[in-house]
């Protein structure tokens, strides 16, 4: 026989063999298409509100796609697109670059503060300086009440009490 005719053969016998199998799988798939078609049509009459809306949607998104105008400013709006292409991979590239610098030379981690130093409020103060003031008058050798008493003349001024002298230029 003739590698020709051979080829022919195994064809035709491909052929009917991929006709023979595909019958059941093709009767199956019409079988599932009648049974779920009352399904298919009662969940679309129930969309159908929203596709129209999304219809709308597009068809208003799309409008300056559709207006001539467009195209004479083709040129300029390729130029921006790539302009905003390149700036978004660029930044995308900084941005990467930034937190992995950052994070290898640690840059980026937190600051713990210190704890905060413990200062003594007004009436701590006066209280630790008022057991001071006791515990000096208890190491004083027998001393008499009269001195511990504060004398009753006149109190003593302050600063703001006093003038101030101005002094006069000097020639240097």
């Amino acid at each position: 026989m003739d590698p020709i005719v051979v080829l022919l053969i195994a064809r035709r016998l491909v052929l009917h063999l991929a006709r023979l199998t595909w019958w059941p799988i093709a009767k199956l798939i019409t079988l599932a298409v009648i049974l779920l078609r009352p399904f298919y049509l009662l969940v679309t009459f129930a969309l159908l509100p929203f596709i129209h809306l999304a219809h709308a949607i597009f068809q208003l998104v799309s409008l300056p796609f559709t207006v001539k105008w467009l195209e004479q400013i083709e040129t300029l709006y390729v130029f921006l697109g790539i302009a905003a292409l390149i700036g978004c991979i660029t930044g995308t590239t900084l941005f990467i670059m930034f937190k992995f610098l950052s994070s290898t030379l640690r840059i980026d981690a937190p600051i713990v503060p210190d704890k905060p130093i413990e200062t003594r409020t007004a009436a701590q103060y006066r209280a630790e300086r008022r057991t001071k003031k006791e515990e000096a008058v208890h190491r004083l050798p027998a001393i008499t009440p009269v001195v511990l008493k504060k004398p009753a003349g006149p109190r003593r001024r302050g600063l703001l009490s006093q003038a101030i002298i101005e002094e006069e230029d000097s020639d240097f």
